[in-house]
């Protein structure tokens, strides 16, 4: 359906005119002025981070975030707030001690990966190997890799390119052999502090620990191996999957006043890993998107389409909330999705990620992105005044991401991440890297593109 509108418009129907410009322009005015001089955002968030903390799928404190957020939508007086059951895969960390016994003995820092297996009761032992890329692993002999640790040192580019050495270095270094996988954290900079995530084994290969170890114990590891030394080293861990979990999304909604029918969505996940506060990831967008749909549901004319908030469930293990979501919900016509999912920085503006209907392909449909840009270029000038008026093809966000394939053009704000993925999914992931004013800039940046795409004709 969404393709039509771009390519096929002259089949359309005649659309209603749109809002007489001085009404949009009250509307755009109320929306920013609310958004950054509201503290609404920033007082649930606190709440959210302080008194709930870590909520990872199948924990008893992701069940209380879904509870505080149902009370939540209610008090702020959205329409249909309710939650929907979804099944999450889960995981249990257990324990780990890891530490060196060779050239000498010292504890090493590090949180094992999700879906990753614990060793044998007794732990095990193993030299090292260093390798800074595929490529390097490839050019090992089998001698020195075989009951071996494998060390994937692989400094930190983008996001993007870095995080497939923590999603399948495991399956790569157990398929020759390897007892044990270590992955240098996926951040540019380090403090000593490690960083958990997913990782997957294929199902070819024999499961073997996979564990994240700081920057700088990767980078003592690889400096021995420079010298001629062999690091040897100790691993302990009862880390190890578990049954699948029942959970909720949570939602509410301002009804369109002319195509209710037709949905834009503003997301995030409320789960997060088990380690920190998970305030910015992704407490920071659930509240951005709250607050923006109440902001919306003030405004003295409701949008032309529904709005609807939605608080996912098992992003970070499985995306049991999103896949459930879009299963559940399949035969509504979702005009937009926008998702907040990259921190609590300085929005600068939207990636959007638009794709033909039926489409197997993951990468947003250049000419698409172009035109929903143009679709939404009224909403560039006041932001830009802010520094958020950025509008350019990319990467949409998880939760989304069905939505996105079924038709439904994406947009995840673009955050200044600086900030963001030193603490990415550590324990330092807590409320006091929060900027409000930065917090209070995303309410008003998804605020205003929700009402735009929602009013559109």
């Amino acid at each position: 359906m969404i393709f039509s509108l771009f390519v096929g418009a002259a089949l359309a129907k005649k659309p209603p005119p749109p809002l007489p410009e001085p009404v949009y322009q009250d509307v755009v005015a109320s929306l920013l002025g609310d958004a950054l001089t509201q503290d609404v955002a920033w007082k649930d968030l606190v709440f959210l981070s302080t008194q709930i903390g870590a909520r990872f799928a199948g924990s008893p404190a992701l069940d209380r975030a879904s509870t505080w957020a149902q009370a939540q939508m209610q008090s702020y007086g959205l329409a249909n707030v309710h939650a929907e059951p979804v099944t999450l895969r889960s995981w249990s960390r257990g324990t780990l001690e890891i530490a060196a016994t060779a050239p000498f003995a010292r504890p090493l820092h590090g949180l094992s990966l999700g879906a990753s297996v614990g060793t044998p009761a007794g732990g095990l032992e193993g030299d090292v190997v260093v390798v800074d890329s595929w490529d390097a692993f490839t050019a090992l002999p089998d001698d020195r890799v075989k009951g071996r640790i494998v060390v994937w040192n692989v400094p930190f580019t983008t996001y993007g390119e870095t995080v497939g050495y923590r999603f399948a270095g495991a399956s790569v270094a157990s398929r020759r052999g390897a007892v044990a996988s270590l992955v240098r954290s996926v951040s540019p900079t380090s403090l000593d502090t490690p960083h958990t995530g997913v990782q997957r084994y294929d199902a070819d290969v024999t499961p073997i620990p996979a564990i994240a170890i700081t920057g700088e114990d990767a980078t003592w590891l690889a400096m021995l191996q420079l010298q001629g030394v062999t690091p040897h080293l100790r691993v302990a861990s009862t880390a190890a999957p578990v049954a699948d979990v029942p959970a909720n999304n949570v939602m509410g909604e301002v009804r369109g006043r002319e195509l209710p029918e037709e949905v834009v969505v503003l997301g995030c996940h409320l789960d997060s890993w088990d380690v920190g506060q998970g305030a910015q990831d992704d407490g920071a967008g659930c509240v951005q998107a709250l607050t923006a749909v109440w902001l919306i549901s003030k405004q003295p004319v409701a949008p032309r389409r529904t709005v609807r908030v939605v608080f996912y469930v098992g992003e970070e293990y499985g995306i049991g909330g999103a896949l459930g979501y879009a299963e559940t919900h399949k035969a509504e016509k979702h005009f937009a999705a926008i998702e907040a999912d990259t921190g609590a920085g300085h929005p600068f503006g939207f990636k959007v990620d638009v794709r033909k209907p039926g489409s197997t392909d993951e990468e947003p449909d250049a000419e698409l992105v172009a035109a929903a840009i143009t679709r939404v270029s009224a909403v560039q000038g006041p932001l830009k005044v802010l520094d958020m008026g950025q509008f350019e093809q990319g990467y949409g966000g998880t939760d989304i991401g069905p939505l996105i394939e079924q038709g439904a053009l994406g947009f995840g704000v673009w955050h200044d991440t600086t900030g963001y993925w030193p603490i990415h999914h550590t324990w330092a992931d807590t409320i006091d890297k929060v900027d409000p004013n930065d917090l209070d800039a995303g309410v008003a940046a998804m605020a205003l593109l929700g009402w735009t795409l929602a009013d559109l004709p």
